[in-house]
């Protein structure tokens, strides 16, 4: 006789439509995560979570392509501020939105991902160079750009490796991964 009411009350709890909003939400939260997990570059703007429980996300159809070859070069020549770019982001896997068709993509800027608005001016570009310069001793420089899509390996390793000598320490490639991005 306890039972039947047991079950009575379960089988009404399950059909209760706010515990089923509960668990929407709940799903669209764990789904969020999963998410979150391979596109660490989602802001508070790109998802929403419906009316009826359901996660809404947003991500660039297309990554973001990588700035130009010159940029180092542009900045130490007094150019005006780099643009504003969006971390790149791999596709989508799964949205447990059923509707993608009215997901709104909102613009975001990599100062706000990373909470500090990137030092672009050309001033302190010079002083940065400068700075370098002064660190090399004579010692040849390269400025190296790499784009990194999400979910890879720039692939090399670095080594600080201390000069018996001059007690000095350099920095140096100890390995390049033919499969990683600088060994394309």
């Amino acid at each position: 006789m306890h039972t039947s009411q047991d079950l009575k009350s379960l089988i009404s709890l399950l059909e209760d439509p706010v515990f089923r909003s509960i668990v929407t939400i709940q799903d669209s939260l764990i789904e969020l995560n999963t998410q979150l997990t391979h596109h660490p570059s989602i802001l508070p703007g790109d998802f929403d979570i419906n009316i009826s429980g359901q996660l809404e996300l947003s991500v660039p159809t297309t990554p973001v392509q990588p700035l130009g070859p010159n940029i180092y070069q542009d900045l130490y020549q007094d150019s005006s501020e780099l643009e504003d770019q969006r971390v790149p982001v791999a596709p989508l896997l799964h949205s447990s939105s059923e509707d993608t068709s009215a997901q709104v993509t909102s613009p975001s800027l990599v100062s706000e991902v990373m909470g500090m608005p990137p030092i672009t001016t050309p001033t302190y570009a010079k002083e940065f160079k400068k700075v370098i310069e002064a660190a090399a001793k004579g010692r040849q420089i390269f400025t190296v750009q790499l784009y990194k899509p999400e979910g890879t390996s720039l692939g090399f390793s670095v080594v600080g490796l201390r000069s018996k000598d001059k007690n000095e320490v350099g920095i140096f490639l100890q390995e390049i991964q033919p499969n990683g991005i600088a060994g394309w």
